[in-house]
């Protein structure tokens, strides 16, 4: 990896630092678990839910249950593990904070906690916490109720910068990349965590150079630069992917006057002559997303897309494109690795943009600043 993103190496690494003990554990609470419940705060959230429904892919997987899903059943932690008790006798909570302070997290995680206590649950039901500090509240109770698993940030950024859950990528990628090795290593049935994580840390690294100096990554930073509104989108995991960048893009981009937006978000303007889109679908050939390209074309606007299929409509339809061609020969039941590297591929682009606009002599508010430099030096 080239010098100025080894911020990338650093998240090869804290993977590769997670004690293997760890890792048994939490293989053998995810293949036994009946249903597993994943929860988060923002993009760590995101990372999670990637990986988990690439789990729920695999036949004869845990039931998958977010707390926001419709069919929860329940309004809070405790209905819904009254109901969940009754159905399922293994029953595993992941929670997925940088900081181990998280609120909602905390409190739903809490909840989980007590309903072990009082119903002396703790053989059947688990909490797993992934976070960077393993003496924070989730972390403590992790370490209690199941499982902690150490997974480090950028120190320096968390000491300096006071948004870095704006602009940090580094426990976010991380986290997506143990849960998506481990998630592999179920379907595969194996037990070399090594294994598997140096070949996705191998491909990764392929992927970031074939396409982070390509001339259609370099075109689309032409436009970011200029003046113009950003939409980025995609269905179910994309969705995810999507979520993970728009939070890091929009704040370069706010402070230069513009915005970005999820694609045919709430509330969302349509886009307008010069703007970006950035679309995102494995296959290529998701409809919604397909509709989304058709109304860029017709505003005028700028499409950039990154496609897991070569020759998908998606493709044609985009002006530049970034093609991973990990879809080409899908098979049902198998996890898509193609959400984890669309993350990596796209984690770059703030920082490029930020390098773009300190070139041109621009004026950028002190906090991004200080991420950038701890990001580059």
């Amino acid at each position: 990896m080239p010098p100025q993103y080894k911020y990338i190496d650093q998240i090869f690494n804290n993977v590769r630092n997670i004690r293997d003990e760890d890792i048994d554990i939490f293989i053998d609470y995810l293949r036994e678990s009946d249903v597993i419940i994943p929860y988060g705060s923002g993009r760590s959230y995101s990372a999670l839910k990637i990986a988990m429904s690439q789990y729920s892919k695999i036949k004869d997987s845990p039931t998958i249950l977010t707390p926001e899903d419709a069919g929860f059943p329940g309004n809070n932690m405790f209905e819904a593990l009254d109901s969940l008790t009754r159905e399922y006798e293994k029953i595993t909570m992941i929670v997925n904070s940088g900081s181990g302070e998280s609120f909602e997290p905390y409190i739903l995680a809490s909840d989980f906690a007590k309903y072990i206590d009082e119903h002396r649950l703790n053989q059947n039901m688990k909490l797993i916490v992934v976070t960077s500090n393993i003496e924070s509240s989730l972390g403590r109770l992790g370490d209690r109720y199941g499982l902690v698993i150490q997974l480090k940030g950028i120190d320096r950024v968390a000491i300096d910068y006071p948004t870095t859950g704006i602009m940090g990528d580094v426990f976010e990628l991380g986290s997506l990349l143990l849960f998506q090795t481990v998630v592999k290593m179920v379907y595969r049935g194996i037990n070399n965590f090594r294994e598997q994580l140096e070949y996705y840390i191998k491909t990764i690294d392929e992927q970031l150079n074939n396409h982070i100096y390509s001339e259609d990554y370099e075109r689309s930073l032409d436009i970011l630069e200029r003046r113009c509104n950003v939409f980025i989108g995609g269905r179910g995991s994309a969705y995810e992917v999507a979520t993970m960048l728009v939070i890091r893009l929009n704040h370069i981009k706010y402070a230069i006057g513009d915005h970005v937006y999820r694609a045919r978000g709430s509330n969302t303007p349509r886009p307008r002559y010069g703007d970006l889109g950035i679309l995102i679908s494995c296959s290529g050939e998701t409809p919604v997303v397909l509709k989304w390209a058709e109304d860029f074309i017709n505003t005028g606007a700028v499409i950039l897309s990154v496609v897991g299929r070569r020759g998908s409509k998606l493709e044609k339809y985009s002006t530049y494109r970034i093609t991973l061609e990990d879809c080409e020969n899908y098979v049902s039941g198998v996890p898509r690795d193609f959400y984890l590297y669309a993350s990596f591929i796209l984690s770059p682009l703030p920082i490029k943009l930020i390098t773009r606009l300190m070139e041109k002599g621009l004026v950028l508010p002190e906090s991004i600043l200080r991420y950038y430099h701890s990001i580059m030096e």
